[in-house]
């Protein structure tokens, strides 16, 4: 199990660990990462904080969700589509 230090917030530390493990290579674009129950058992973590990490993983364009095929790293493309989308968002607020 990895060791979180206590004075942050878990899914804080938790994203930073898979965002940085993404961003070396070790999880590549197009690969499906560790299932949220396999991450719970990694990190020690709850349920919630699982899904706010991956949550928060979705929102910075790192990882696409497939329902009943897992997470997955995107590609270059589909993080400059999502950044665009995320523009266009902000633009008509």
């Amino acid at each position: 199990m990895v060791e979180l230090k206590a004075n942050q917030p878990r899914w804080r530390q938790v994203h930073a660990i898979l965002a940085e493990r993404i961003r070396t290579g070790e999880y590549k674009a197009g690969e499906r990462i560790p299932s949220l129950v396999d991450l719970i058992e990694e990190f020690g973590i709850a349920n919630a904080t699982g899904q706010k990490v991956m949550r928060a993983l979705r929102t910075d364009g790192l990882i696409r969700t497939e329902p009943g095929m897992g997470s997955f790293v995107t590609t270059p493309e589909e993080r400059r589509e999502i950044e665009a989308d995320h523009a266009k968002s902000a633009d008509s607020a």
